[in-house]
């Protein structure tokens, strides 16, 4: 695949790859750093993605299927770009949204940041599609409706 269309195939396994070494150090308890916690925490969350983290080759190379839902390497890089903004307050309308779906409407975090993760990747997709960057304003309306909901 050429930068237009997607990542080639290496720089996927490159990036897969960062998933899979701050996966298996949190396993072994091996010092992390600040985006490998970040990224072991997303993972830890998902025990039903577990399972891909067992086999290194198959994780790095494996073309996830979309009859399930979303790709599960998609959706754990998705909610790891979500723990970024919410760390760097960037949007700030994403940490009000997610602050009001759990004081307000009594959400668990993860469930939160689900219906957070909804708008980021259609906003993504949207942009790819139409070949442009996302529109990040509208990515703010948006979580600022879900914060008014």
């Amino acid at each position: 695949m050429s930068e237009a269309n997607g990542p080639s195939r290496e720089q996927l396994r490159a990036h897969r790859q960062v998933f899979w070494d701050a996966w298996h150090k949190a396993q072994a308890d091996l010092p992390l750093n600040a985006l490998e916690v970040r990224i072991a925490r997303v993972i830890a969350m998902h025990p039903e993605y577990h399972h891909f983290f067992d086999d290194m080759e198959d994780f790095l190379d494996r073309d996830f299927e979309m009859d399930d839902g979303m790709n599960p390497y998609l959706h754990l890089s998705l909610h790891l770009a979500l723990e970024e903004q919410v760390a760097t307050k960037h949007p700030p309308e994403l940490a009000k949204a997610i602050d009001h779906m759990i004081t307000m409407k009594k959400m668990d975090r993860h469930d939160a940041l689900h219906r957070c993760l909804e708008v980021l990747a259609e906003t993504v997709y949207y942009a790819q599609r139409a070949g442009r960057e996302p529109d990040v304003q509208a990515y703010a309306r948006r979580m600022k409706e879900l914060a008014e909901l």
